[in-house]
């Protein structure tokens, strides 16, 4: 999943209301630019959402209240799914299912579930912190923040928000809050050890790292370790552990469930280069993520085993492609073969 900041797009400026404000053509000459975009706001504001609440910068258009714990300013990891708007209505980004179904942008294959949103200055906008504060885990909240809150800089008044106000235009975001922590790192790792305890009875990491590793494979005698230098070659199929999407496999007939089946994508299991350190392992000649070398690593000749690791030995903030959202936790199922 990625984080506020850095998805936050470059939105079109404010529609031009310049009928509404003949009166602006009379203001002294010494009054601030960001003075009159306030007014030019507040105009199209008593237009279209003359209802809407002021509250600490920003205003509240819907509040649909929540029944869980209320948002703490001093928990900077939060879990959000949220829809942002341009003032004339077009969505600049949405992770809402039903929203997605609405647009008719929805995907069998999309994420939708919470984004990893972090808030507090020189992390977010001081307008996305005044919209969470006051909710509850579930509730949901739609509200306006004029471009003098699209700020990482915290202030005491309206005017040092106008004074430095840049060319960020305002936004329409609604929010679902549902759960925030201290330590992102922390609260994954729970979350990965009761998913691979309830699903695998497995409570223990591997001694190489914080990879949760489940073998389905009985062996009458010590099982054979892997000898350096050497290919082998598996089938695998990786998975979003949040909703079990499938985003890449060796197999077709999986692929195919999954609505990822590529025609011009060759099925088969993938050579990978033995090593005697994981970080060295080579899959079909590249380099894999961390989680997927240690989990592999701890594998024997003929095992089928399954893996799970959070978004540290994955593909961190920034997720991969369409499928792997940042901050993903991510299971893998490894077959090792014969050669093909």
């Amino acid at each position: 999943m990625k984080t506020m900041n850095h998805i936050l797009p470059r939105l079109a400026l404010l529609p031009a209301v310049a009928v509404l404000l003949a009166v602006s053509c009379n203001k002294n000459v010494s009054e601030g630019a960001n003075v009159a975009l306030k007014r030019q706001f507040d105009a199209w504001r008593a237009i279209h959402y003359p209802d809407a609440v002021e509250k600490d910068g920003i205003y509240i258009i819907e509040d649909t209240p929540g029944t869980g714990l209320e948002w703490r300013e001093n928990l900077p990891v939060n879990f959000l799914t949220y829809t942002m708007r341009e003032l004339d209505g077009t969505v600049t980004y949405n992770s809402d299912e039903q929203w997605a179904k609405q647009l008719g942008t929805w995907t069998r294959t999309g994420y939708y579930g919470p984004q990893v949103v972090l808030t507090g200055k020189d992390a977010s906008y001081a307008g996305l912190d005044a919209l969470l504060d006051g909710m509850r885990q579930g509730g949901v909240r739609t509200a306006i923040v004029p471009s003098w809150m699209m700020t990482y800089s915290r202030y005491d008044t309206l005017d040092e928000y106008l004074e430095t106000a840049t060319d960020v235009p305002a936004t329409i975001y609604t929010i679902k809050f549902l759960d925030q922590t201290e330590s992102l790192h922390d609260y994954e790792f729970r979350q990965m050890k009761e998913y691979a305890s309830r699903k695998w009875n497995v409570t223990d990491t591997l001694s190489t790292a914080a990879v949760f590793f489940k073998s389905f494979t009985h062996f009458d005698v010590d099982p054979v370790e892997m000898p350096n230098d050497t290919t082998v070659y598996i089938n695998y199929t990786g998975r979003r552990i949040s909703d079990g999407q499938v985003f890449d496999t060796t197999i077709a007939d999986t692929a195919k469930v999954h609505h990822i089946y590529n025609p011009s994508k060759t099925y088969a299991p993938v050579p990978v280069s033995w090593a005697e350190k994981p970080t060295e392992i080579k899959l079909n000649g590249n380099t894999t993520v961390g989680g997927f070398a240690h989990g592999l690593h701890a594998m024997h000749a003929g095992e089928k085993a399954s893996f799970c690791f959070g978004y540290n030995l994955g593909y961190g903030s920034s997720g991969s492609g369409s499928l792997i959202p940042g901050y993903a936790a991510l299971q893998f199922d490894i077959e090792l073969v014969p050669e093909p």
